[in-house]
């Protein structure tokens, strides 16, 4: 009886199954047109301006790339008219990437970026970026080594990611900080260099619009301060004669590399009334470049350098925080731990911005060299 009942289930199972399949949305590759990349920028008369990468694929399962570009009042009006360019229907659910112009990025992204979440096509794993300069330059360029500027950026920007070269900028993410009660957020910053595509720097935004940029060398920064890292590289200067190098040498400052960054930081709120954190960074880290007339055979010189090491990234931990007064940005997202250690701060965004302005950070990085690399 109880093996009756059960087959009666499954072949219930079944037939559901069959029944939901066959009223599913039948979508072949050959009959769509895939979207790998959105670029939105403001044309005159503050219309929208929407650029995409499409990948076509054929009956014999062979692709190639077009651009498609149109200008509206609407990121739906624009896609209304790249439909009727187009044969076949155009699919979001490939998008890996959206880039947003310089001009977008100055007026405000609050609105496109609702949208992109608000279409259940586009996953929340897709990338935002900005771009410095004339967008559609960037992406109608005939690079001689990028057949796809689509999956190029996507790679491009999924690499440095990945060996944390610069910071990540999901949807999900970047949605999530426009939620916080902060309402600020960051990107990369693309940038066509005649015929490659590489990544500037780092973009802030407050309340929707961009309000500073960063070199891309300077991520590395932000990420130790943001969270834990485990990667990443990092090139400074330290002072000659901290280490005691040969009289002979005139040069003042002695450049050094270090790479294989695994840093732990914590963010303590001393004072609610300032308000004042203490910022502590534990980093270890691989040397992997000193001049030879360095010898790093003792302890001695090991601890020197990583008093030096430590110094300096003290040092642009602390000019970072004064540039988020500058541009009155809380790139480092301090309003949220002052939220989450305070239980009192039943506070808003005009009210964290008043106390910002007075904060102070005190800064302490302990550096732990835990092997050598290679020495020029």
């Amino acid at each position: 009886m109880k093996a009756l009942i059960m087959l009666r289930m499954l072949l219930m199972l079944f037939v559901c199954t069959i029944v939901l399949g066959g009223c599913a949305e039948e979508k072949i590759l050959e009959r769509i047109s895939l979207t790998t990349l959105l670029g939105y920028d403001i044309e005159e008369e503050d219309n929208l301006s929407v650029t995409a990468v499409i990948r076509q694929i054929n009956p014999e399962l062979e692709s190639k790339i077009e651009l498609q570009s149109a200008t509206a009042s609407t990121s739906k009006g624009a896609r209304s008219k790249m439909d009727l360019k187009t044969s076949k229907e155009i699919g979001s659910g490939q998008l890996r990437v959206v880039l947003f112009g310089e001009e977008l990025a100055k007026s405000g992204l609050d609105d496109n970026i609702h949208i992109l979440k608000m279409n259940s096509e586009i996953s929340n794993a897709t990338y935002l970026a900005t771009v410095d300069g004339d967008l559609k330059t960037l992406l109608e360029y005939k690079y001689e080594n990028i057949s796809d500027i689509g999956q190029h950026i996507y790679q491009l920007i999924q690499h440095n990611i990945e060996q944390q070269y610069i910071i990540s900028s999901t949807l999900h993410e970047v949605n999530r900080d426009k939620l916080s009660f902060l309402n600020s957020y960051a990107m990369p910053i693309l940038k066509r260099e005649e015929e490659n595509v590489e990544i500037s720097g780092i973009a802030f935004f407050n309340t929707g619009k961009l309000s500073g940029n960063l070199p891309a060398e300077e991520a590395i920064y932000i990420l130790m301060v943001q969270g834990n890292t485990h990667k990443g590289a990092l090139e400074m200067k330290i002072p000659v004669t901290a280490l005691e190098k040969s009289p002979s040498d005139s040069s003042k400052e002695l450049p050094i590399a270090i790479d294989s960054i695994n840093s732990k930081r914590t963010i303590e709120l001393v004072d609610p009334e300032v308000p004042e954190f203490n910022l502590t960074i534990q980093l270890e880290c691989r040397l992997l470049e000193v001049d030879s007339d360095i010898s790093m055979d003792g302890n001695a010189m090991i601890h020197k350098v990583e008093k030096e090491i430590n110094k300096k990234i003290e040092s642009e931990i602390k000019r970072l925080i004064q540039y988020s007064h500058d541009i009155n940005t809380d790139i480092f997202q301090f309003g949220e731990y002052y939220k989450a250690q305070y239980r009192n701060a039943n506070i808003d965004k005009e009210e964290w911005y008043e106390m910002f302005s007075k904060m102070k950070v005190n800064v302490t990085v302990n550096t732990t060299i835990i092997r050598d690399g290679v020495f020029q």
